[in-house]
């Protein structure tokens, strides 16, 4: 089941005990050192910790970037609109109402996914509903023109859902695909369904890469397996064994799910 671990109740209590001591450790600091500053760093640190213990896997780490990719999406739409207002009148009124429709799809879809990941629990019913919020955007993408360069910085500058908004385009459409994402989802990914819609975007493209960037994408495969959370889930094995398979033969991609 992605997204769950066996050792999370280990890692909460550990949480808990280590916000304790930090906690105590820069109140103590505060008033007994001229650190101030440290002081502070670990007062922060327990509290994020104590957030961590109690809420386990309804806290998204990444919602901490308080001015960063919620301002990233809130741009997206308004270069969305501003393309459309500028559009207006005569001919080009079709196209704005285009950009309009895309800006609105793109936020709805941002906004479900990320509704999904805040409130539901880590489990296979919550992956579901992702999964199919993902085949959502698949098609919504088949309706309009993106441009590569924003997809890619949509990857690039995101947080968790705008970036599988990003690879979900990447996937619909070809001429939007950047194979570089594909590497770095499998390095540093938010979650492990990204991990996971990563390696089927990899999979599509595998048949286009040039010698190089299939080495680059096995090495990539490979290091994800050896890690922990990688290695328990069972869809992620499956498909990522089946890609290196295929890259080791030489066939065309397949992505049917076992």
């Amino acid at each position: 089941m992605r997204g769950l671990s066996r050792t999370a109740a280990i890692i909460r209590t550990g949480s808990a005990l280590g916000a304790v001591i930090a906690v105590v450790g820069g109140g103590v600091a505060l008033f007994t050192t001229a650190n101030s500053a440290g002081s502070l760093f670990l007062i922060g640190l327990g509290i994020l910790l104590g957030l961590f213990a109690a809420l386990g896997p309804r806290l998204e780490i990444e919602s901490f970037e308080v001015l960063g990719a919620k301002v990233k999406v809130r741009e997206v739409i308004k270069s969305r609109i501003a393309l459309a207002q500028a559009a207006e009148g005569g001919a080009d009124d079709a196209r704005a109402e285009a950009m309009r429709a895309q800006a609105l799809a793109v936020r709805e879809l941002y906004d479900l996914y990320e509704y999904v990941r805040r409130t539901e629990p880590a489990s296979d019913d919550r992956t579901t509903t992702q999964d199919r919020l993902v085949l959502r955007m698949r098609n919504a993408s088949t309706d309009f023109r993106f441009d590569r360069a924003e997809v890619v910085s949509w990857f690039e500058e995101g947080d968790g859902p705008l970036r599988m908004i990003a690879i979900s385009v990447m996937q619909a459409r070809e001429d939007c695909r950047y194979f570089p994402v594909v590497l770095k989802a499998l390095e540093r990914p938010y979650s492990l369904n990204e991990q996971y819609q990563a390696l089927r975007l990899g999979d599509e493209m595998s048949g286009v890469l040039d010698r190089l960037e299939r080495k680059l994408f096995r090495n990539a495969i490979l290091r994800a397996q050896q890690r922990r959370r990688f290695k328990n889930d069972g869809p992620l094995m499956a498909i990522s064994d089946r890609i290196l398979r295929n890259l080791a033969t030489r066939r065309r991609p397949t992505t049917a799910r076992n």
